[in-house]
Order: C-alpha cells, then sequence, then structure tokens
C-alpha cells in the first residue's frame, strides 16, 4: 500500500511540474508573440546565426520540444531550409539545458515553496488583468513557472531517503553503468522515461532529485541524461506525421543528431565524465548533503551543457555532409507535396495567438496561388492543341479547385477553434480578415473551375475560332495580374495603401473594360463571318469573359480586405483631397 502511495504522489508531483512547464511556455510564448517568429526568421542568416536563434527561442520558452515543434512547422512551410532547421535544433538542444541549471541552483539549495507560492499566486490574479495582455501572458509564465518548483518540490519530497537503507542501496548498485552493456541499458532507461513523459526536462528534474536524495550515483544519472537526449526528439517527429517531406526531414535529423552525440558521448562516456570533473570543482561521490544537495546537481547540469555543446560544435563543422545524409535517407520525390492539405498550422506550430493568425495568413496566401495556378493551367489549355493535354490541364483545374475548398473548411474550423481564446478586439478584426480572404479565395477558384467547364463545353462543339482563344488568353492575362497583386497585399506590411488601391482599381477597370469590349468584337465578328456561327458560341464566350471579369471582382475584395479599406470610402476621400486641394489653388489666385 505504501508503494502505491509513494508512486501516486510521486505521479502528482510529476504533473504538477509538467502542468508548470506547459503553462510557462505557453505564457512565455504568448508574450513573446511575432518576436519568437523574428527570432526565428535570425536563422536564414547562416548555421552559427541558426545555432544562436535556437538557442535564444528555447531559453525564452524553456521548452526545446516547442522550438522544435516550430521549427518542424517553418520547415513545412518553406521558411526555413533544412540547412538552417538543423541549426536552430542544435541551438534549441543547448537552450533546453537551461532547465538543468534552474532546477540545480534553486531547487535543493533554498526552500522552494518561499517563492514557488507567492509566484503562483501573482500569477493566478494577474489573469484578472483585463487592460493589459502583456501582464496576463507574463502572469500566466509566472504561474506556470511557481508551479514548476512546487512540482520539483513534491517529488523531491515523495522519495523516500534511502541512505540508511544497506539492503535498497545494494540493490541499485547492480544498475550502476560498469560496463557498456549497463551503460545502454541506463540509456535505454532514460530513453523510455522521456518518451513515455514527452518531456526531457521533467525526466531531467527527476533525475537530479533522484541523484540529490542518493538513490543513483552521478555516472548512472549522467547516462540517464543521455537517455533523455535521445527520448525528447520524439515530440518533433510525432509533430512531423502527416507534414511535408521537408518537415520529416527535420525532425529526423533532431533524431540522427542526438542519436550520433549520444553515440560517441557512450564510447567517450568516462572520458566526458573527466572532462566536466575538470570544469566543476567538487566531488561526486560520498553521501554528505554538500555532495548530494550541490555537487552532483551541479556536475549533472554542466554534463547536460558540455555534452550539447560540443556535439553542436562539431556537427556544425559537419552540417553540410549531415545534410546530404538526410536526403539520403529520407529522398523528395517529384509532385510529393499535398495542396490540399495545411502547412502553416498543421505541423502544430504554436499555441500562441499572434503566430497562429500569420500561420493562417500564410495559409491563405496558398489558397492565393492555388488561383494563379488554375489560371495558368487555364492558359495552357487555351493555348495547346493536344486533346489529351487539353483534358489533363482541365482535370487539374478542378483538383486544384478542390484543394481550394479543403484548405477553406480547415482553415475556416481552425479560426472558430481559435476564436474560443482570450483575444484583444484587433486580433478578433484579423480573424474575420482572414475569414473573408478564404471565402474570396475559394469563390475565385471557383470561378476558375467553371470556365475549365465552359472550356471543355466549347472544345467538344468547336465553336472559338482561333482569334476566339487567343482573347481569351489576352483577358486571362490581364485577370492573372490583378490576382498576383491581390496575393501580394495578403503577406506585405508596411504598404501604401493610397497607391496599392488606386493601382488596383485601375486594373480592375481596365479588366471590365476589356471583357465589354472583347464581347462587342465577338459579336462583330460573328455577326460579319460568312460562316454560320452557333449561338452557343457567343454564349459560351461571354459567360468565360464573365468569370475572368468576376475574379477581378474577388481580387479586389481581396485587396480592400487586406488594406482595410473599401472602394467607396477610397473613392470619397480622393474626392475630399481633390476638393480641398482645389480651393487652396483657388484662394493662392
Amino acid at each position: 500500500m505504501k508503494v502505491i502511495l509513494l508512486l501516486l504522489n510521486l505521479l502528482g508531483g510529476l504533473g504538477v511540474f509538467l502542468l508548470g512547464i506547459k503553462m510557462m511556455s505557453e505564457g512565455l510564448q504568448k508574450a513573446a508573440g511575432t518576436k519568437l517568429r523574428s527570432i526565428i526568421s535570425k536563422a536564414t542568416t547562416n548555421r552559427f546565426a541558426a545555432t544562436l536563434s535556437g538557442i535564444a527561442a528555447t531559453s525564452i520558452v524553456q521548452s526545446s520540444s516547442a522550438t522544435t515543434v516550430m521549427v518542424v512547422g517553418f520547415t513545412s512551410a518553406g521558411l526555413l531550409t533544412l540547412s538552417q532547421a538543423l541549426g536552430v535544433i542544435f541551438g534549441a538542444n543547448i537552450g533546453t539545458t537551461t532547465t538543468a541549471w534552474f532546477i540545480s541552483l534553486l531547487g535543493f539549495k533554498v526552500n522552494i515553496t518561499m517563492f514557488a507560492l507567492p509566484m503562483i499566486g501573482l500569477g493566478f490574479f494577474s489573469q484578472f488583468i483585463q487592460k493589459w495582455p502583456f501582464a496576463r501572458r507574463i502572469g500566466e509564465a509566472m504561474l506556470g513557472f511557481g508551479l514548476l518548483f512546487l512540482g520539483l518540490d513534491l517529488i523531491k519530497n515523495s522519495i523516500p531517503d534511502i541512505q540508511n537503507s544497506s539492503a535498497v542501496l545494494a540493490w541499485i548498485t547492480k544498475f550502476k553503468p560498469h560496463n557498456i552493456f549497463m551503460l545502454l541499458g541506463v540509456v535505454g532507461v532514460g530513453t523510455i522515461l522521456t518518451i513515455c513523459l514527452q518531456s526531457s526536462s521533467a525526466v531531467m528534474a527527476l533525475t537530479i532529485t533522484c541523484a540529490a536524495k542518493g538513490l543513483i550515483d552521478y555516472p548512472t544519472a549522467a547516462a540517464l541524461v543521455l537517455g533523455e537526449n535521445i527520448g525528447t526528439t520524439i515530440t518533433a517527429n510525432i509533430a512531423a506525421i502527416g507534414a511535408s517531406k521537408m518537415a520529416k526531414r527535420a525532425a529526423l535529423g533532431h533524431l540522427l543528431f542526438n542519436l550520433i552525440g549520444v553515440s560517441w558521448a557512450i564510447i567517450f562516456f568516462n572520458q566526458l565524465l573527466k572532462v566536466v570533473a575538470y570544469i566543476v570543482p567538487g566531488v561526486t561521490e560520498g553521501t554528505s548533503s554538500e555532495v548530494l544537495l550541490t555537487s552532483i546537481p551541479y556536475h549533472l547540469a554542466a554534463f547536460h551543457t558540455i555534452f550539447n555543446v560540443i556535439n553542436t560544435c562539431v556537427m556544425l563543422i559537419f552540417i553540410k555532409q549531415f545534410e546530404k545524409l538526410i536526403m539520403f535517407i529520407m529522398p523528395l520525390k517529384k509532385n510529393e507535396e499535398d495542396h490540399g492539405d495545411l502547412i502553416y498550422l498543421k505541423a502544430g506550430i504554436t499555441s500562441t495567438p499572434e503566430l497562429s493568425l500569420e500561420a493562417a495568413s500564410k495559409e491563405a496566401d496558398r489558397m492565393a496561388e492555388l488561383v494563379e495556378i488554375i489560371l495558368s493551367k487555364i492558359m495552357h489549355a487555351l493555348k495547346t492543341t493536344s486533346p489529351k493535354l487539353f483534358t489533363r490541364v482541365l482535370q487539374e483545374v478542378n483538383t486544384y479547385e478542390h484543394n481550394s475548398d479543403i484548405l477553406e473548411y480547415k482553415i475556416n474550423a481552425f479560426l472558430q477553434n481559435l476564436a474560443h481564446e482570450q483575444l484583444s478586439r484587433n486580433m478578433i478584426g484579423e480573424v474575420l480578415q482572414i475569414f473573408d480572404l478564404t471565402n474570396y479565395l475559394e469563390k475565385m477558384a471557383d470561378h476558375g473551375n467553371n470556365i475549365a467547364k465552359l472550356l471543355k463545353k466549347a472544345k467538344e462543339g468547336k465553336v472559338f475560332s482561333a482569334k476566339d482563344l487567343e482573347n481569351l488568353e489576352l483577358i486571362c492575362v490581364s485577370t492573372k495580374l490583378i490576382v498576383h497583386e491581390a496575393r501580394e497585399t495578403i503577406l506585405a506590411e508596411n504598404l501604401n495603401k493610397a497607391i496599392v488601391m488606386k493601382k488596383a482599381l485601375e486594373r480592375e477597370a481596365k479588366l471590365n473594360e476589356l471583357r465589354y469590349n472583347l464581347r462587342e468584337q465577338k459579336g462583330l465578328r460573328d455577326y460579319n463571318s460568312k460562316q454560320v456561327k452557333s449561338p452557343l458560341s457567343l454564349t459560351l464566350y461571354s459567360d468565360i469573359l464573365t468569370g475572368f471579369e468576376k475574379i477581378g471582382d474577388y481580387a479586389l475584395n481581396v485587396i480592400e480586405t487586406t488594406l482595410g479599406i473599401r472602394e467607396e470610402k477610397f473613392l470619397s476621400l480622393l474626392n475630399s483631397k481633390a476638393h480641398t486641394q482645389g480651393n487652396q489653388n483657388g484662394r493662392t489666385k
């Protein structure tokens, strides 16, 4: 009964510790907001900048899992190359060692509850501050930080003191890494524990606590730390399930990086322990409180850091070769990506609303890309003389339109879930904006598919002349230009709204005029033609022109939505400015 109660208390302490890590990480992510994305974006410079970005991001959120999952998402989305992603992952492994230092420095030398409980109190009641979102998020991080150390205290108190139990000590000594086989066994235990708990920080806390209680000695604890480095890679690999091949490569790189590192550390295990002993003062043998509560925790934290620093420095030198190894193991095939699936959101980039909205905007940009692809396919269909190629291209248009429908549904489902979070008024406006964008873009894809169906009907009836196809290609080019301009506004920042809006209105007006002129010219051509023309010819031609014109209308709606200004309001502002300028000129005269 006592054993069951001990295990339940230990599980409870671990639960509080894991909850604290989760809340602290999420609070810090929310407080950092888009700055976290900016930190990781620095990885685009070079491998060393990527590593520093990984260290900084992980030190901020106190979770290597959160950083590696974001890296998987960014790689899947094409924001990071594989080499850059690997650099960030290398840095994340160093950044995560700060947790062990927190535990070693504060967890055993001071009364944890002296600062844990006040932080929990301050953090909890800060959640009621409505006017300052930043204070609420910092409060959430404080609450998580307090729970983390409270959980550590519960773990520490749950593990019994066995220093005076010779029988238990004799049993434990059997599991010391005396030889390579025992060492591999202990590393395996650390790996399994980390996979089960999904947190290397929790297993590290448990390891340090057990060592501080005299339950395990320093070499055994160090071997468990090596196993934790393998087990922590499971989170990124789970996040990569169903993601793009590039994301899976990044997750594989994380696994291989830690496996290679642990492999050389096992071979040179005793030498690595000597390096740590040379750098960190104090002895690791004995049962005095100074050894158990101070020296061993410091040595374990240093072992964790030194191992990851050496591993990172070595792998950075051979990062190109390492990248080639990953690409050899997991080659990327052509046409493997699925345009109808989420990329930016599916890989679980983050729970931070700011970053989630940015990711949703990028998914909307992918919908705009699908519309551009559809128009390119239509242009290809207008040019080709091959019936087989014509049929295949129109089938591809239908596929891309179907993918657009799927993307709209998945993005909107995500936004509906996000709307239940505590969002500011500005963020609610952004959510509604993305709702509108996906609606307009889906309608644009629908019209593109309808045009493809009309072209197929015209092809079967052989009702279009070469001049008709040439003119349809002309309006398709014009439509694609305004769609491209609309897409550029979705992710752009600091746009000159007046210039962009004016250019868009001019482009859309020219498209409307072109549609009218082409229709009139078609009517005159058919009327003056000596050959008898089917009424279906003008009907299909007119419907196709209208389809292109409708796509242009929705493209203008996209621009209006992203700029936050409507055509009527913009024109009234222009008229007002013109009227004011005229009065000023009159007064000058």
